[in-house]
């Protein structure tokens, strides 16, 4: 994994200017995914797929963080250290990491996550946005 500094001289993760819209619009989106999926009982048929919507709707949290941080992030990995290096949020980092990891296995290698560690891992998702949007994102809620 590369430094975020490096990400950003590759490109990966560009300086912009903070647009309220668009955060608004992740905040939104981020919500509604939440508000579709919860309805939805877990079993171990369908704990991929709702652990990746789960994973997505943080995805969105954060790259809302970061656009009201002044980056565009364009590559999950990236938007990982941006939660350690630029939040020093080491602890979220190493989870988000961790269900980047898993949302990859299952997107890319049709690995599936276990039902017991996607309803473990969806728990620790609801807790670390409402976390994140509570500390980051207050004035949008």
């Amino acid at each position: 994994m590369l430094s975020w500094d490096e990400y950003v001289k590759k490109g990966v993760a560009r300086k912009t200017t903070s647009n309220r819209g668009i955060i608004k619009s992740l905040i939104q989106m981020s919500d509604s995914r939440i508000a579709m999926i919860s309805g939805i009982s877990l079993n171990e048929r369908n704990a991929s797929v709702v652990f990746t919507n789960y994973y997505d709707s943080l995805r969105e949290i954060c790259e809302g963080i970061a656009i009201l941080n002044g980056y565009k992030i364009y590559l999950h990995e990236a938007i990982a250290l941006f939660i350690r290096e630029i939040l020093k949020e080491n602890a979220i980092f190493m989870k988000f990491d961790r269900f980047r990891l898993m949302r990859n296995g299952v997107n890319y290698y049709g690995t599936p996550i276990p039902f017991n560690e996607a309803s473990q891992s969806i728990e620790d998702i609801k807790q670390i946005i409402k976390q994140l949007k509570l500390k980051h994102l207050r004035e949008f809620l």
